[in-house]
């Protein structure tokens, strides 16, 4: 293949990729179909809308480890195409779902932009991740699961690869078989749902007015951060600590914050944990620890920055729920994610992971009449 030695507009590297990936496998990734050009041609060949050209490079070995580095480029069609993969990727780990087993993507240089703005300075998207990215969650058998109530085709390269076949398994290389069957199933379900799937905006219930000051405060104040390779994995976060109910002293200022604050609005609120974020960015994850259901209010002037989840447990549609200043209810055993925001955003998850507090996981519509019946109860009476 090709190999461009010139970034341009619509060009990126990215690392972090596992050396038994394929092209394919990559464009999957990032929900892209894979532009395959001629080895004799110039990468300057236009690249069809929602394609990208992939060229696999092995960095140079670790040398305390000996592993195999692996990157690539990527060139998309557009500038902003590039864009949008990069502030959908960059830094998140993707949760290929084998146990709590992660990869995580980086950028590490690119093209300007078409409007001449790096990723950096890019006008911030107030929308959910992608698609594919939200599925990219789900486990293989669920995904399986729903295909089937679709009656949908699971063999997406033999669909979309006339002329070329698929390439046998490898012995002994498990990983890129589990990984690049999950991709296609994922691809399969998306173009399932018809590539999209409608959204339902509710609000969470409001918490009284003033009662978040004190816990902005002191989380704009504190110290108490981990550094980033201590903080969760498989997230995208400025910042996240966990507080646990057994925690250290210096740890009960906030934990005393977070009980008042719950306490105004779910009084009986079960959680023997908190995970407190700063500036948390999309990252469609599940919570396979939890035992019980999440109550979450995030805080801060902000715009956007609702949590969503899928409405029912076939995933045909999406709730979002605005938790500014609001409690929002969900099951973190579920998929769920934050849309796109701007501003400063900070929040607060109570969740428990003992087993006193197990609850058989519900729909999200149990959850979401709860909210509507709270907030109409704390409604004032004409």
């Amino acid at each position: 293949m090709a190999t461009s030695n010139a970034w341009n507009a619509s060009s990126c590297r990215m690392n972090g990729l596992s050396p038994s990936w394929t092209e394919l496998t990559v464009a999957l990734l990032i929900g892209k179909l894979l532009h395959e050009q001629p080895v004799d041609e110039p990468i300057c060949v236009p690249i069809p809308p929602g394609s990208v050209h992939v060229e696999l490079q092995e960095l140079q070995r670790d040398q305390t480890t000996s592993a195999r580095q692996t990157s690539a480029i990527l060139n998309f069609a557009t500038g902003d195409e590039m864009l949008e993969v990069i502030r959908a990727y960059q830094g998140i780990a993707i949760p290929i779902t084998h146990g709590y087993h992660y990869y995580n993507f980086h950028v590490l240089d690119y093209g300007a932009s078409s409007t001449g703005d790096d990723a950096k300075h890019a006008p911030v998207s107030l929308a959910s991740p992608p698609l594919h990215l939200q599925l990219l969650a789900l486990s293989k058998k669920e995904i399986e699961r729903r295909l089937a109530l679709f009656g949908a085709v699971t063999s997406f390269h033999q669909e979309n690869s006339v002329g070329n076949p698929p390439k046998k398994k490898r012995k002994r290389n498990s990983k890129r078989c589990r990984v690049h069957q999950h991709v296609t199933h994922v691809a399969a379900l998306r173009r399932a749902l018809g590539n999209s799937r409608p959204s339902m905006e509710i609000l969470g219930v409001p918490i009284p007015t003033g009662t978040t000051d004190a816990m902005l405060e002191c989380l704009r104040k504190c110290t108490l951060w981990p550094p980033p390779k201590k903080q969760r994995r498989g997230v995208s976060a400025g910042a996240y600590l966990t507080v646990r109910r057994q925690h250290p002293p210096e740890q009960d200022q906030i934990w005393d914050l977070c009980h008042r604050m719950i306490v105004t609005t779910v009084p009986n609120a079960i959680y023997n944990a908190l995970a407190i974020t700063k500036a948390f960015s999309g990252s469609p994850h599940i919570d396979n620890h939890d035992k019980t259901f999440q109550h979450v209010v995030a805080f801060g002037d902000f715009e956007g920055g609702r949590l969503c989840t899928e409405a029912d447990e076939d995933g045909r549609q999406v709730v979002e729920i605005d938790v500014q200043n609001r409690v929002g209810r969900i099951d973190g055993r579920a998929v769920h994610w934050v849309s796109g925001w701007k501003g400063e955003r900070y929040s607060i998850v109570y969740y428990s992971t003992s087993a006193d507090d197990m609850t058989e996981r519900l729909p999200q519509s149990v959850h979401t009449d709860w909210m509507e019946c709270s907030t109409r109860q704390q409604a004032p009476k004409s």
